[in-house]
């Protein structure tokens, strides 16, 4: 069950028996079956997540009611899950993330996570790293979507980010993107058949 995490922590850091003893001890396995929320607005993001197996889709609602995607969690690539906002500042999130594949989690708890901080510098650099590198991705994203066409951008999931188009439906991306369903389909048959 944490060979998966394992290996992302031995690839990181120097993973020593002790602090092994402590994660195996804390981790809980969770399972999302597809749809199924993770995190809902309003509540207050209280663990850490390692996502074993499937992919996740955070999302706030405007004021007006419309639901933006944010962004997106998969198990190849982006594994580490918070909803760091509230997270750190125990505040109700405005953010929702639900589970677009059935999921299957390792979670911590906020007090375990602070305790591997607070006793393991080694995990304390890569607790640093993971959210760190969370927020480059986040406004490395942002600002690619916001400075390329549609277009342009969708060219750049492709040639840089395909395990996106290949694991989330194409609604999300659209939303994500900031266009409609039946645009983002012309714009990916253009890229395919131009390819």
């Amino acid at each position: 069950m944490l060979t998966k995490f394992k290996k992302s922590l031995e690839q990181n850091i120097d993973l020593n028996p002790k602090l092994w003893a402590n994660i195996e001890e804390f981790a809980m396995v969770k399972y999302l079956k597809k749809n199924e929320y993770l995190l809902k607005a309003g509540e207050v993001c209280q663990h850490g997540y390692f996502i074993n197996k499937g992919s996740l889709v955070k999302t706030f609602l405007n004021p007006n009611g419309k639901e933006i995607v944010q962004g997106f969690y998969i198990d190849e690539v982006y594994a580490y899950l918070s909803e760091v906002t509230g997270y750190f500042s125990d505040t109700r999130s405005n953010f929702e993330i639900k589970a677009i594949e059935n999921c299957e989690l390792i979670e911590f708890s906020k007090p375990q996570l602070g305790y591997l901080v607070e006793h393991f510098p080694e995990f304390a650099i890569m607790f640093h790293k993971i959210t760190s590198s969370s927020y480059q991705n986040l406004y490395m994203f942002s600002a690619m979507r916001l400075s390329l066409s549609s277009e342009d951008f969708l060219n750049y999931l492709y040639k840089n980010h395909p395990i996106i188009l290949q694991r989330i439906p194409d609604k999300y991306i659209a939303q994500f993107m900031g266009i409609s369903k039946e645009w983002f389909s012309k714009l990916k048959r253009r890229l395919l058949s131009h390819s």
